[in-house]
């Protein structure tokens, strides 16, 4: 049997191998963040919550598909072959306070006279495709119940002066594939459509491009009940009606000045918000 004497400095030992052994956890430590971890040790790599955009696209009640027959009016068919715009500035309002993302980015932009130089904006564009389906428009902290949501279709005047060959890889406002900025008095397309105005398989397709100085960013806000818990992505829902889109709109007439006056007077009605 082992002495006393001899016991005790083996059991030191034992607590002295078992703490060298231990590595100290790292992990987030913030409540805040989605993936807080109360076991951490040290505090490391947050990742914070992100407002995200859920497209729900429809015709009415139908999902909406590209280069489907739809009724536009009366005995009227029209095929939507392709939709693309952007969406931008989101907010949410609380007891008449707004709450942004807070992610920015320091982009080159061209100021008045042409030149190149630095500015720092909010982060917060979306291009919406029908071929995709979640979008996430930046960081989103602030917690509890929001009264409404407001965001603009198309880009305000800073934004529409970032010089997209020069923007990080990988980023929306870089050179797209649709050809979506129009050049440095222009800026970028808001809204741009691609349709057959009946469904013969001859009619050759019309583009429609909706840009400054004719048509500027649109103002949604929509009103509701919102609600974001500390620590979790706040998922909102928006539904694109194409049916609102284009009511009223008389494509048999070949007026495309009209046809674009009708349909960015109906976006107002376009967009549908819930969670």
């Amino acid at each position: 049997m082992m002495k006393p004497s001899i016991r005790i400095p083996v059991i030191l030992l034992g607590i002295v191998w078992l703490a060298s052994c231990y590595e100290p956890r790292e992990g987030c430590l913030d409540i805040e963040a989605t993936n807080f971890d109360a076991a951490a040790d040290n505090n490391c790599c947050c990742t914070y919550p992100e407002l995200k955009i859920n497209l729900l696209p429809r015709y009415d009640t139908l999902v909406w598909k590209p280069d489907t027959a739809y009724e536009y009016a009366s005995g009227k068919w029209f095929r939507l072959k392709q939709a693309v715009f952007y969406l931008s500035a989101f907010e949410l309002l609380q007891s008449g306070q707004s709450y942004p993302v807070s992610d920015t980015l320091a982009f080159s932009v061209w100021d008045a006279a042409g030149d190149t130089l630095q500015q720092t904006l909010t982060d917060d564009y979306v291009l919406i495709r029908r071929t995709q389906v979640k979008y996430s428009a930046g960081t989103f902290r602030p917690s509890g119940q929001f009264g409404s949501v407001r965001f603009r279709v198309g880009l305000q005047d800073a934004p529409n002066r970032i010089i997209p060959g020069l923007v990080p890889a990988g980023h929306i406002l870089a050179p797209q594939a649709e050809q979506l900025w129009l050049g440095r008095d222009t800026g970028f397309v808001a809204l741009k459509l691609i349709l057959t105005r009946d469904t013969f398989s001859t009619t050759p397709p019309d583009t429609l491009v909706f840009h400054r100085p004719d048509f500027d960013n649109l103002v949604i806000q929509k009103d509701g009940i919102f609600n974001h818990e500390s620590g979790y992505d706040m998922e909102l829902d928006l539904t694109t009606d194409f049916r609102e889109m284009f009511r009223d709109v008389d494509l048999s007439s070949g007026d495309k000045v009209a046809w674009k006056n009708q349909i960015w007077a109906n976006l107002t009605t376009v967009f549908r918000v819930s969670q």
